[in-house]
């Protein structure tokens, strides 16, 4: 791959491949997670005075193919390999699931601006629209929708590279084409507008790390084409 000054982040990925569950479950493992190690606030993305850490969330969870799945990177990663070695089983609601198989794998994978062009998809629905462009978009015709949502997945990466603390060299130069679907999720009991489809941009992304709003909760978690 020819690249322009990609960087290499540590991603750690644990796994429970016998006990599948369905992406509405997710926020209850993370809280089930969050509950048993209460004193790693990037679980839970809330700080000790009540405030939320905002940020590029370093602890992803995720449904991937009815696996659950948990992410870590940089600062997350060591929390996460904890949860691996220290969790044999999963509480979810009345579910209590004895860990009989778990995986982790650890890999520095590449990210940042290439001069090739690269095919994802949405593996999971991308919440892209906050409630300040939500009227926006709204109002816009067909056209002007997919146009929007392509700017804002590049603002999105935008968003991710200072969570690794990556300078984009030349943030003018990423192109992203792409088609998106709108689909209505049901999310804390609010109807919201998600988004799934296909997208190319000339950028490096780690297979499973996710895009947009609540990816610490499984949303828009991204995946290459193969």
């Amino acid at each position: 791959m020819a690249t322009k000054a990609t960087i290499f982040v540590p991603i750690i990925q644990v796994q429970f491949p016998s006990n599948p569950l369905k992406r509405f479950e997710i926020p209850r493992l993370r809280g089930y997670i969050a509950r048993r190690f209460p004193k790693y606030s990037l679980i839970h993305n809330h700080l000790q005075d009540g405030k939320f850490r905002y940020g590029y969330p370093a602890i992803q969870f995720k449904i991937i193919q009815s696996v659950p799945t948990i992410i870590g990177i940089g600062e997350g990663l060591p929390i996460v390999k904890e949860v691996f070695e220290d969790v044999n089983e999963l509480r979810v609601e009345a579910k209590r699931l004895r860990l009989w198989e778990k995986s982790v794998s650890m890999r520095n994978e590449e990210f940042g601006l290439t001069t090739d062009y690269i095919d994802y998809y949405f593996a999971s629905p991308w919440m892209a629209l906050k409630e300040e462009n939500y009227a926006t978009f709204k109002n816009l015709n067909s056209i002007e929708k997919q146009q929007f949502l392509k700017h804002l997945l590049r603002e999105n990466l935008k968003t991710i590279s200072k969570g690794f603390k990556y300078l984009i060299p030349e943030v003018e130069e990423i192109q992203v084409e792409g088609f998106f679907k709108s689909r209505a999720m049901n999310f804390k009991n609010v109807k919201m507008l998600c988004f799934t489809g296909n997208f190319t941009v000339n950028f490096v992304i780690p297979d499973f790390l996710g895009i947009g709003k609540q990816v610490a909760r499984g949303y828009g978690t991204i995946q290459r084409v193969k």
